[in-house]
């Protein structure tokens, strides 16, 4: 497979396990707000993970494919994406210990997202 081919193929992996993310997210709180003495509800909120894993293996069957700058881009910005977001909740969790509202777990991903995402476009820069 090319190397437009791979990411392509990245591309729109990554895209199916987000949104697939963001709808499941949805669906789960609703119908477990619907059940809060189920217990079955620790089942229903933990559907999202399942479209997690899909963005797990897009990374890494894109990583296992790509060149080796590609691949060494992919990292790159994964690691300052890692970086940033491990800031910014840890920061987040000591602020919520002096009187901080408390943010629900459930933002933690995005916010690495959105770091992963900004890593990305700083070493896409570094490369162009």
């Amino acid at each position: 497979m090319g190397q437009r081919d791979a990411g392509r193929h990245y591309g729109r992996d990554l895209a199916i396990g987000l949104g697939a993310y963001a709808v499941l997210l949805v669906i789960s709180m609703l119908i477990a707000a619907a059940m809060p003495d189920s217990p079955w509800r620790f089942v229903v909120v933990a559907l999202p993970v399942a479209a997690l894993v899909l963005v797990v293996l897009a990374v890494w069957r894109y990583l296992r494919s790509a060149d080796e700058l590609q691949g060494r881009i992919l990292l790159e910005s994964l690691g300052i994406g890692f970086a940033g977001g491990s800031l910014l909740t840890f920061t987040w969790g000591l602020m919520e210990n002096v009187g901080a509202p408390s943010v629900p777990w459930t933002f933690v991903f995005p916010v690495y997202a959105a770091c992963w995402l900004v890593g990305r476009l700083v070493v896409g820069r570094r490369y162009r």
